[in-house]
């Protein structure tokens, strides 16, 4: 992620998105109307990977958009005196003033399921595209499913566990789709980091991605 720019910024009206659609529902619970906002979304895959052969988590770090506009509306909302908390901010005008690392996480390999395979594929294609590793579907195991955004999507998130070796890496793999604008830069966290990694508040990351580190440290006593 180094030499990263953010420049030209400028919010526009989402409309016919490909991957997201915002929807009120109206309804009655136990006689009593309730109006409720929630976003239809795919539901994912990620993986949490180990590579044996150099004792390291690989993890891919990336540009989050929606990172990094929460962190510039808290900025220009205390630069503007506007109210810290609102969500119905006009965006529209709004420059980029937070610096561009504030929008880089840290994040397992993931996938939408947007192709009607098997997840165990669907994960193995996202291991190559994302990491760059020819991993067998036996090499991926199931931890589990769970529901993400409850208030928002109640999209299904699975999340899976595999160990790989160098002899899976293909040279030219890996980086993301370049083709849909993916930057991804593949991370290596050496395991005797990783417990510190997870609780490090400067790095930033998804909760999936330490649910899915408390598991591994549960299941193999580290």
């Amino acid at each position: 992620m180094d030499n990263l720019e953010i420049n030209d910024l400028h919010v526009v009206p989402c409309v016919n998105s490909r991957f997201i659609q915002p929807s009120r529902v109206v309804f009655k619970q136990n006689d009593q109307e309730r109006i409720w906002d929630y976003i239809t979304e795919h539901d994912d895959v990620s993986c949490l990977v180990f590579n044996t052969t150099r004792q390291a988590f690989i993890l891919v770090k990336q540009f989050r958009p929606a990172v990094y506009m929460h962190v510039n509306r808290k900025l220009h909302n205390k630069n503007s005196g506007a109210n810290p908390v609102s969500v119905k901010a006009d965006d529209s005008s709004m420059k980029a003033l937070a610096d561009a690392s504030a929008g880089i996480t840290y994040e397992l390999c993931a996938g939408i399921v947007d192709q009607n395979i098997s997840l165990k594929s669907l994960m193995k294609q996202e291991l190559l595209e994302e990491c760059g590793y020819n991993v067998p579907e036996e090499n991926i195991h199931k931890i589990t499913s769970c529901r993400a955004g409850v208030g928002s999507t109640g999209s299904v998130q699975t999340s899976f566990y595999a160990e790989v070796t160098d002899d899976m890496i293909i040279d030219g793999a890996g980086g993301g789709n370049l083709n849909e604008g993916e930057r991804i830069e593949v991370f290596y966290l050496p395991l005797e980091k990783s417990r510190e990694f997870v609780f490090d508040e400067t790095k930033e990351k998804p909760l999936g991605l330490m649910f899915a580190f408390m598991w591994y440290f549960d299941k193999f006593k580290v």
